[in-house]
């Protein structure tokens, strides 16, 4: 039990350096969704159950956290395939920029169907 409870500690610390994104809330952003499915296993008692697993995952975590690819492969441009920056794309997916989206194709399928010709 000590091992496991030593293990779940390390892991969240890790966790603690990834900030959650407060603009992806409701389940959206990585961090809070690795924060809860430890959590979970934890309370599951999951990390006594596979030891060997959550050093595993430890290390794919402090991969993610350190930005290990992203250091190791330096990007030649500031825009991705779709022609945005990082920012353009974190503001994009944020819930705001989403919900403005539903929005709009609400409406716009409101419009469609009112154009619509009557069936008698």
């Amino acid at each position: 039990m000590a091992a496991a409870t030593a293990t779940y500690k390390r892991i969240l610390q890790l966790l603690e350096k990834w900030p959650v994104d407060k603009t992806k809330a409701g389940g959206r952003d990585l961090g809070e969704y690795l924060i809860n499915y430890v959590n979970k296993a934890y309370k599951e008692n999951k990390f006594e159950a596979n030891p060997k697993y959550w050093d595993k995952q430890y290390l794919a975590i402090e991969k993610i956290v350190n930005n290990e690819s992203r250091n190791k492969y330096k990007r030649l441009l500031s825009s991705s395939a779709t022609g945005l920056t990082a920012e353009q794309c974190n503001a994009a997916l944020s819930n705001e920029f989403l919900e403005e989206i539903q929005k709009e194709e609400e409406s716009f399928f409101r419009k469609l169907l009112s154009l619509k010709p009557d069936k008698q």
